[in-house]
C-alpha cells in the first residue's frame, strides 16, 4: 500500500507515537447470528444495541455492531484503558468524538458491508473511508454531476466498465475521508478536486481549506475496495496498516 505501511500484526498502541494507525477489521464470520452482536456484546452501550435493532438489513445490523464493539477493543487497547471508559458522541457533521477519559484523541471508522476501517491519529485529526466498489450509477454521469469538472475530464478518458468504477469509488473515498478529517458534511467536498497534480500511489497534492492544510493517502486493501484516510499536514506521514478479525478483539480469554 502506499505512504509507508507497516503491514500486519503487532498490538495494538506499540510502534511509533506519530504515525497514523489503521486497522482492517474483518466483520464477517458467525454467519448464523447476523444481526447479533454475540460475544461482542458485552462491549456495546444500550443506545447502540437498539440503534441497530432499528436497522432492517442484517448485514448493516451486524455490521454496525461488530464495527463498534472491534473500536471500542481497539481504541481500550491504544489508550490502555477499559474498554468500559471508552464512549464517543457524533460531532456537527456526524464524525464521533471521544469522550470522558478518551477525549483528545483522534479517530475515525468507516465500514462497508462486512468490512471495517479504524483509524487513530498521530498528532491531529483523521480520517478515513472505505468503499465497496460498485458502480453508484453510471460512474460518468455521476462524475459529471457531483464532482470538479477536471475530475470528470479524467474519468472519461478511461475505457467504460470497472475501470471508471473502480476510479469513481477512490475519487468518492478520498473526498469523505477529507470531509471526515475537516469535521465536515461529504456533500460540501465533492466538488473539490481530489485527483489532480500530485496524483499516484500515495493519493493527491495537498489541498488548503480554511487556512488548513490537509493529505490524503490512498490505502491499497485489495480487489473490489477502494479506501483513503485524510490528516491535517502537508503528509500523512506514516500509516500503520495492520488487518485484524473482529471475533480476535471481541472474544478475550
Amino acid at each position: 500500500m502506499g505512504a509507508g505501511a507497516a503491514g500486519d500484526g503487532g498490538t495494538a498502541g506499540e510502534g511509533d507515537g506519530g504515525a497514523v494507525r489503521v486497522w482492517d477489521v474483518d466483520l464477517s464470520g458467525d454467519a448464523g447470528a447476523a444481526g447479533a452482536a454475540g460475544p461482542a456484546a458485552g462491549l456495546l452501550t444500550d443506545a447502540e444495541r437498539a440503534r441497530a435493532a432499528r436497522l432492517a438489513d442484517p448485514v448493516r445490523r451486524t455490521a454496525l455492531l461488530r464495527s463498534h464493539a472491534a473500536a471500542r477493543r481497539l481504541l481500550a487497547d491504544h489508550l490502555r484503558l477499559p474498554p468500559e471508559r471508552i464512549g464517543w458522541t457524533p460531532g456537527p457533521a456526524g464524525k464521533p468524538a471521544l469522550t470522558g477519559a478518551g477525549r483528545g484523541c483522534e479517530w475515525n471508522l468507516s465500514r462497508s458491508g462486512l468490512r471495517a476501517l479504524v483509524a487513530v491519529g498521530g498528532a491531529g485529526p483523521v480520517g478515513v473511508d472505505l468503499q465497496a466498489e460498485h458502480p453508484h450509477g453510471d460512474p460518468l454521469a455521476l462524475a459529471r454531476r457531483f464532482f470538479a469538472p477536471a475530475e470528470a475530464a479524467r474519468l472519461a478518458a478511461l475505457p467504460p466498465g470497472g475501470a471508471r468504477v473502480r476510479r469513481l469509488c477512490l475519487l468518492l473515498s478520498r473526498k469523505e475521508a477529507w470531509a471526515k478529517a475537516a469535521g465536515g458534511r461529504l456533500l460540501d467536498f465533492l466538488r473539490r478536486d481530489v485527483g489532480d497534480a500530485g496524483d499516484g500511489a500515495d493519493g493527491p497534492a495537498p489541498r488548503r481549506l480554511g487556512g488548513v492544510e490537509y493529505a490524503v493517502a490512498d490505502l491499497t486493501i485489495g480487489p473490489g475496495y477502494a479506501a483513503a484516510v485524510a490528516t491535517t499536514g502537508r503528509t500523512t506521514g506514516r500509516i500503520d496498516y495492520r488487518s485484524c478479525d473482529w471475533r480476535d478483539l471481541c472474544v478475550r480469554n
